[in-house]
């Protein structure tokens, strides 16, 4: 593997402190982007010549001909700056960071009956939409709670005339051919939206029951498989609930020890940091540079990957860090 030297020569450059770091082309186009809390170090591990490191690594590093890095205050910092400049360059060695592209949304339809449709772009349609989703087999997953435990169809028809086998398996009340469910089939439709939002509708209530009542009869595997759509619920109503609340309310996040950052973001942008030292970082500040307080209000694939990225984030560091929403607030002050 051929590197040049002037990668050799940026890299012992590049400080010791978080930031992110980007490997360049020849036409000083980004291949390549990554963030750390310790640039110098993590660059260096690219440039050994190791024959255990994945030959897509091994093939950017030949391609590459300079580094550039931005240094960051804060370790989050340089993780958002990190996927702001992935979503905008669109690096061709990114290839999990560039996944937010194939998320896919549901529509809760308006037919007599609703049903859920999946939209790869919603377009212009605002009504009844839920997601963005990360593929087709975690919608199918929902899909699949939403008929076992409250009886929504899953066929696609917009107007079903005749009785499935959904029906005979006690996963569809049968709307299309029991008139007597058309008022219970619309308070299930309501509860689906509800779940999508990231509220239960008594799912786990339910679940549970089943599970009780399997343990009694001793049927340990169907408890088992009861556990697995009990974990999937709950922690989709956690992470749900916190990427609603990420776009549309104000979220603060302060240390549980001294000396370590807050942050402040408003409708899923960044508006302020509390530094190491106690100052605070504004917008007008160094936030501009890094494009962190910019929500591309058109891309809603965009949020919802910037409020998993904050809310992984927040899971690994719940130890050092506590966050609580509020529904208006300007700043720390």
């Amino acid at each position: 593997m051929d590197i040049t030297a002037q990668l050799y020569q940026d890299q012992k450059k590049l400080p010791k402190t978080s930031g992110v770091y980007l490997f360049l082309d020849e036409s000083k186009y980004p291949l390549y982007i990554g963030k750390s809390v310790n640039l110098r170090t993590r660059v260096a591990s690219y440039l050994r010549h190791d024959s255990t490191q994945e030959e897509r690594i091994q093939r950017m590093v030949h391609e590459a001909r300079t580094l550039k890095y931005v240094e960051t205050e804060t370790e989050l910092m340089a993780l958002l700056l990190e996927d702001s400049l992935i979503k905008k360059y669109l690096p061709v060695y990114n290839i999990r960071q560039k996944q937010f592209r194939e998320y896919r949304y549901l529509q809760l339809s308006d037919d007599s009956f609703p049903r859920l449709i999946t939209l790869e772009d919603p377009g212009q349609v605002r009504t009844r939409i839920y997601g963005p989703f990360r593929d087709r087999f975690f919608i199918q997953r929902l899909q699949e709670i939403f008929s076992r435990y409250l009886g929504f169809r899953s066929c696609s028809e917009s107007n079903p005339k005749k009785s499935c086998i959904e029906l005979d398996l006690g996963q569809c009340l049968g709307p299309c051919v029991l008139a007597e469910v058309h008022e219970s089939y619309s308070k299930v439709s309501e509860q689906v939206a509800q779940f999508l939002e990231g509220e239960d509708p008594g799912v786990i209530d339910r679940i549970e029951e089943e599970i009780q009542i399997c343990i009694q009869e001793t049927r340990f595997e169907h408890a088992q498989r009861l556990r697995d759509d009990l974990i999937f619920c709950d922690t989709f109503f956690n992470r749900q609930r916190f990427n609603h609340r990420f776009r549309v309310a104000h979220l603060k996040i302060e240390s549980r020890q001294a000396g370590l950052p807050g942050y402040f973001f408003q409708n899923g942008a960044m508006k302020e940091v509390i530094l190491r030292d106690g100052r605070i970082c504004k917008v007008g500040e160094q936030l501009d540079l890094f494009d962190l307080s910019i929500v591309k209000e058109d891309e809603p694939r965009f949020l919802l990957d910037r409020a998993n990225l904050v809310y992984n984030w927040l899971k690994k560091n719940q130890e050092l860090v506590k966050y609580e929403f509020q529904d208006s607030r300007s700043s720390f002050k």
